[in-house]
């Protein structure tokens, strides 16, 4: 599959999960995260565990009510980690992932204890995320699928004469989620550099 560049603008550098020998966590440069993102965008479909592992960000599933997709929570001295609904279908999942790698690199200074997505990808909690709104739902669901659906390997399968549910296969996502990126898609003509 043809290599995909990122294109969404990554504003903070993230923290690796391993501490040093201070017992203090240490940063993966900006110009790093982006080549590690890129690396792993150069097959699809795209491995989101083992890219969330690189960015040093462990993924957890657990069984939660079916309106709740998952979670990115803070342990402490920015140790993020990922909880995934493991009742959500293995697309599901895979996009829950991709969402909340989208915070964790978006919009890291924002997370605060965490944050709780529902099976609509909205921050809700008991009470509403104080940092996190719609906006940056939307910029972590773009995200997350122009990190699972980039636009130049749809070109390449559609160029294949592939069918949109053999594209949603090979691509790891569902056909809905498809959809609507095909949708996004129709309405600008290629992604600019610093968008999702």
């Amino acid at each position: 599959m043809r290599k995909c560049a990122i294109v969404c603008q990554v504003t903070l550098a993230m923290r690796k999960q391993t501490k040093s020998p201070k017992n203090k966590m240490t940063m993966i440069p900006l110009k790093d995260t982006y080549e590690i993102i890129n690396r792993y965008r150069q097959t699809c479909p795209v491995d989101v565990e083992s890219l969330s592992a690189a960015l040093g960000i462990p993924i957890d599933r657990v069984p939660m009510d079916a309106t709740i997709s998952g979670k990115i929570t803070n342990h402490g001295n920015d140790r993020l980690a990922i909880i995934v609904n493991s009742k959500h279908s293995k697309t599901r999942q895979r996009f829950t992932i991709a969402h909340e790698l989208g915070h964790a690199v978006l919009h890291h200074h924002l997370i605060g204890d965490g944050i709780t997505d529902n099976s609509a990808y909205r921050a809700e909690a008991t009470t509403p995320h104080p940092k996190i709104g719609a906006s940056e739902e939307t910029e972590a669901n773009k995200f997350a699928a122009s990190l699972l659906m980039p636009a130049e390997a749809i070109i390449d399968l559609q160029n294949r004469g592939l069918e949109p549910k053999d594209i949603a296969a090979r691509l790891g996502v569902s056909l809905s989620a498809l959809e609507v990126r095909l949708s996004a898609g129709s309405r600008r003509r290629r992604e600019p550099v610093g968008s999702v």
